[in-house]
């Protein structure tokens, strides 16, 4: 096995769904004007933000300010259902193009990492 193949063997074994309490802890950080995403040129991974008109976003984010195409939810109640049923594996877009596969995705870890931030970037 490749550490390619261990790597996103990893990923996919990580089922464990994030649950209300992470999923309502990062809407509330969302709506405080923080955003979770990297912010370099080029394809950025997967991020998620609070738009102006009160949408949450999560989507394909390219030079670290535009995303392509990203699910709308249009209240924090339809965010807040869809992330705590989503996992690290979910999320992982282990069926994509392999290039997607696990690259710079959302995972338990960045959201707790996310919940943690003191200051909106």
């Amino acid at each position: 096995m490749t550490n390619s193949e261990d790597f996103l063997s990893v990923l996919e074994s990580d089922t464990e769904v994030f649950g209300t309490e992470i999923a309502e802890q990062v809407a509330d950080k969302l709506e405080k004007g923080f955003f979770l995403g990297y912010r370099h040129r080029d394809y950025c991974g997967m991020a998620m933000s609070y738009s102006a008109e009160q949408h949450f976003l999560y989507g394909e984010l390219y030079d670290g300010i535009d995303f392509s195409s990203p699910q709308v939810f249009k209240s924090r109640n339809s965010f807040v259902e869809w992330l705590s049923s989503q996992s690290t594996a979910s999320l992982a877009r282990l069926d994509a193009n392999e290039f997607y596969q696990g690259n710079q995705i959302i995972t338990r870890k960045r959201l707790l990492e996310f919940i943690n931030e003191r200051s909106p970037v």
